[in-house]
């Protein structure tokens, strides 16, 4: 007798393999539901913390209904990470040095910056500075900000403002029987600053750093002492610091020859006919971002990077001698004056 369809349904499970693979059903009633999956990540940030980019993507991730672009996704992330390790491992093995044209550039700055009339003060955080104005203007060649070379850049940088500022005051005492307006002229002669034009305010710090050549400072702590007569005066107000740059600057006028009878032009950023190129201005309007350094607590500290209130001089090891005004005339050298004068324009 045939076998009814009971009996065949009975038979056929009698017969079937056990198997502990769940089915299409099961998967969907045991797994984890997309709503349980965001709950879950909602927790996981609350525990982890990201940064706001990457918080995003992963909650694009959780919100992401089909599983195959999750693995997607997390093949593509996997694959950024393997690209990003393999530059940080590139980056780190190449030695980093200056290109010809961001040399020119940073000197071009630096230079610039310790001539401008509103700089506030020379020894201090003059290389965040200069950064910051180089990659406002977009200056070609500079290691990006998160680049595991911008210690090397800060070094780098530190040694030519210590340079710079060791330029500067030698002309200066080479110019020390000249007015102001014609030490401007031969300062703003160098090479790097000549775009920098004559302005008030640069003549009376020029008279400012006259004076504290005058009183003799040992070659390391000149730039601090200006400053610290800087910051004192400012500690009054802005007219505190405007008087005693206008009291220096009038006695070294009577002193000195008047600039006002000289052949040079006084211009001023702040009027709206002065043009300059945008570098210049840019560099111009964070100049006052100067800031003090925090001081050292001991100078027995193995420093990598020199201070920035120290200088450097190519080919010396002491200066303590240079920071002294010559007496007279016939001990500042002729032949290195009347160089030609910067572009006004």
């Amino acid at each position: 007798m045939p076998l009814s369809t009971k009996e065949l349904l009975e038979r056929a499970k009698r017969n079937r393999p056990l198997s502990t693979t769940p089915g299409p059903t099961a998967l969907t009633i045991r797994g984890t539901s997309l709503a349980q999956l965001k709950n879950f990540g909602e927790r996981e940030l609350k525990r982890v913390k990201l940064e706001s980019a990457t918080e995003s993507d992963f909650r694009t991730y959780l919100a992401t209904p089909s599983k195959d672009e999750r693995d997607a996704m997390q093949a593509i992330w996997t694959l950024q990470i393997r690209d990003q390790l393999s530059k940080l491992t590139q980056n780190t093995a190449e030695a980093w040095t200056p290109t010809t044209g961001l040399k020119k550039a940073a000197r071009r700055h630096i230079y610039s910056l310790l001539l401008l009339p509103n700089v506030q003060m020379y020894a201090g955080t003059l290389g965040d500075v200069i950064l910051l104005a180089m990659r406002a203007s977009n200056i070609p060649d500079l290691p990006d900000a998160d680049s595991v070379h911008n210690d090397e850049l800060a070094a780098w940088l530190g040694t030519e403002i210590s340079q710079a500022r060791y330029a500067v005051k030698m002309k200066i005492i080479e110019n020390a029987r000249s007015n102001v307006a014609d030490m401007a002229a031969d300062l703003l002669s160098i090479a790097h600053a000549r775009q920098v034009p004559h302005t008030l305010g640069l003549y009376m710090r020029l008279a400012l750093l006259r004076r504290h050549l005058g009183l003799k400072h040992s070659a390391n702590a000149f730039w601090g002492k200006v400053d610290d007569e800087m910051e004192d005066a400012r500690k009054g107000g802005s007219q505190s610091f405007v008087d005693l740059l206008e009291v220096i600057y009038e006695d070294d006028v009577g002193e000195f020859k008047d600039p006002s009878i000289t052949e040079h032009r006084v211009k001023s950023f702040s009027d709206p006919t002065f043009t300059c190129p945008k570098w210049l201005r840019e560099l111009y309007k964070v100049a006052p971002q100067v800031k003090r350094l925090p001081k050292q607590k001991s100078k027995k500290r193995k420093r990598a990077v020199r201070a920035d209130d120290e200088e450097e001089a190519p080919d010396h090891s002491s200066h303590e001698e240079d920071n002294q005004i010559p007496e007279g005339d016939d001990q500042v050298p002729e032949g290195e004056r009347g160089l030609e004068t910067p572009n006004e324009s």
